[in-house]
């Protein structure tokens, strides 16, 4: 690594030594070198440092080496867990069954048959006037077609 150990004068605003005598091989390309930055440093350029992180990166991926920044993961389902989960959603389902009114509730399937049945089938169409046979127009809710009948 380092070819003289003497102590050598430091350039103040930078903090690099002043001579050439201490040269560094790159952990790249092997290339000795005079670091610029500091009075050590792993790479003779930026090209080298940024080369070496990717070639390292892709070698981490193809290894399956588990990232260290990674979230822990649950192996188990706990009974403790799953209990709370069950308490809290039935909390939640109490609390929007007394906070909400009873016409802001969703409707069921037999709230809807039972407006189907006070609405009824058939349903007048005012706009329009009845045919010469004396036949009234009507809509039909089942087939949403328009039907004519005799009755009002």
């Amino acid at each position: 690594m380092i070819e003289n150990d003497e102590k050598l004068p430091i350039k103040s605003e930078t903090n690099v030594r002043l001579t050439e005598k201490y040269k560094y091989e790159c952990e790249y390309c092997s290339k000795k070198y005079v670091p610029k930055r500091r009075g050590k440093q792993k790479f003779c350029s930026n090209s080298c440092r940024s080369k070496n992180h990717r070639i390292n990166k892709l070698t981490q991926k193809e290894n399956n080496h588990p990232v260290e920044n990674t979230k822990t993961k649950i192996d188990k389902m706990s009974r403790a867990g799953v209990g709370n989960a069950l308490v809290g959603s039935a909390l939640v389902e109490l609390g929007k069954s007394v906070f909400t009114s009873e016409e802001n509730k969703a409707a069921t399937k037999k709230d809807i048959k039972n407006l189907e049945n006070k609405i009824g089938r058939y349903h007048r169409i005012l706009n329009m006037k009845p045919r010469l046979d004396g036949k009234t127009p009507y809509f039909d809710m089942a087939t949403l077609k328009v039907v004519y009948r005799f009755w009002q």
